[in-house]
């Protein structure tokens, strides 16, 4: 197997993100022996350490996050010698000196595990002093701006120092067992990919639900909403991966442009359906796994005075030959009854009933589940085992991708990691395709705002107000609520 040579900058490396996520990705990768002796990490932070107590905070981190670190004791002798500390103020021309001999020979990553309002300073920093080379790639996590004209911003900044090809905007989403695997059931079976069309579907349904509110983030969300904070980027990522075209290569620029003519052919919505086809709406108190929660307004650091969204559903359409009159149905929303992210897929029925009258014919079903339990289920019309005669049911053939996993099996961020250091951008985010979907998203908010779409109420611990129930119950649909297994 070839070993993975790297040297990784984590800025933000005291931060959460580098401690939950990131590093224990990275210590998986040694358990496997899958990093060459030379790689490097770097920890980069405001904190006055060294390196030794560095390494000491790490061994904590892991301790807490990664299953059976004790057992693995032999590859936390190998990692440890592996990190460094450098103490870094993003403001001081001095301390940006203390970053140096950075590697022209091996893959740079440098990833800004910090907050968004960075992303510029640390980017032009870099520019500044030399630090970026050919073999540099910076990695950077959402939100990429708060609309259109600040997410140019920040690929502007990002450009001045980096090309494209370096530039790796990271959606975790992308990198999620289940979503990966659409790709190949799309692909890599004639089945699906000759039948993924108007002509055999109904109606497509995404949800990501999370039964949290918005716990000790209340001030970033009151400036976010669901919109921009969930639908931005990860619905409408998946809604691309759903509606593109084949692409040529699933390691190639065509994925990525695939994508973007989803995004372009994505019908704008106007002041004449724009009350019709979208719901927004904030959570009320009530009760969220077996507790009392308070309404969003009563959350700290939210400003009552706002008119934040919590919740979105929307109704959208396609413009193209493949999906056209394909209604795709998305929702989000925070302390919804489970935590639960699935995508429909819900079939035409037969044109034509053969079996005993009165037999109902359910359509078929693809349910792709993204979390909790990663798998796929085929709901099909069988024939009910032991029953003379033909007497109907809907049975679903399962695949469920939890069985294959080993105990600290790879996770979205490793694999998305281990993309950067091979160089492999296709499942990252290309800054046309941000800016397209900010320009969608936009004229979103600014006709809420200009057609003064009501605010709606729901209560904690169920599936969002009535008004989304009843933007699908208009086409005579509904949504599948919850998760296919428990």
């Amino acid at each position: 197997m070839e070993l993975n040579t790297f040297d990784l900058y984590l800025f933000g490396g005291t931060g959460d993100l580098s401690n939950r996520k990131l590093i224990p990705a990275m210590f998986r990768q040694e358990t496997l022996g899958n990093i060459d002796d030379a790689s490097q990490i770097i920890g980069i932070g405001s904190r006055d350490l060294s390196t030794e107590e560095y390494i000491s905070m790490v061994n904590e981190s892991l301790n807490k996050y990664y299953i059976d670190f004790e057992q693995q004791k032999d590859a936390w002798l190998k990692f440890a010698k592996r990190l460094q500390y450098i103490k870094l103020d993003i403001n001081s021309n001095e301390d940006w000196k203390n970053i140096n001999n950075v590697s022209d020979s091996v893959a740079v990553v440098y990833y800004l595990a910090t907050p968004p309002n960075l992303y510029k300073k640390i980017s032009s920093a870099l520019n500044d002093n030399d630090l970026i080379k050919d073999n540099c790639r910076i990695v950077v996590e959402k939100p990429i701006g708060s609309d259109l004209e600040t997410a140019k911003d920040i690929n502007n900044s990002l450009s001045l120092g980096f090309k494209e090809n370096q530039i790796y905007r990271i959606d975790h989403y992308l990198g999620k067992e289940a979503v990966q695997n659409l790709l190949a059931l799309r692909f890599a079976n004639t089945i699906f990919e000759k039948s993924w069309s108007s002509s055999a579907i109904d109606h497509i349904q995404i949800t990501v639900a999370e039964d949290l509110g918005v716990e000790d983030r209340g001030g970033y969300y009151d400036e976010t909403g669901a919109l921009r904070d969930m639908v931005q980027n990860h619905l409408l990522q998946i809604l691309c991966l759903i509606a593109m075209e084949p692409p040529v290569s699933i390691q190639s620029e065509s994925v990525r442009d695939e994508k973007l003519k989803v995004l372009k052919s994505l019908a704008p919505f106007t002041s004449d359906n724009i009350a019709v086809n979208s719901v927004r709406a904030q959570y009320l108190e009530g009760i969220s796994k077996g507790e009392a929660a308070c309404s969003y307004l009563d959350e700290e650091g939210v400003n009552s005075k706002n008119h934040t969204e919590t919740f979105v559903a929307l109704k959208l359409e396609i413009n193209n030959w493949r999906w056209s009159g394909v209604p795709f149905y998305l929702r989000t929303g925070k302390r919804m009854q489970s935590k639960s992210s699935e995508i429909v897929v819900r079939y035409k029925t037969v044109p034509h009933n053969i079996f005993s009258k009165g037999a109902h014919l359910e359509p078929d079903q693809l349910v792709l589940r993204i979390h909790p339990d990663e798998g796929i289920d085929l709901k099909l019309n069988t024939k009910r085992p032991g029953v003379s005669g033909y007497d109907l049911e809907n049975l679903p053939l399962d695949l469920n991708l939890n069985e294959y996993h080993e105990i600290g099996h790879q996770d979205c961020y490793e694999r998305l990691l281990l993309d950067v250091i091979k160089g492999n951008p296709s499942l990252f985010v290309r800054r046309d395709e941000i800016e397209a979907s900010w320009k969608w998203i936009d004229n979103i908010i600014n006709l809420w705002k200009s057609e003064d779409v009501p605010m709606e109420e729901y209560i904690s611990g169920g599936w969002g107000p009535s008004n989304a129930d009843l933007l699908i119950k208009r086409d005579f649909r509904a949504w599948k609520n919850g998760p296919s297994k428990k």
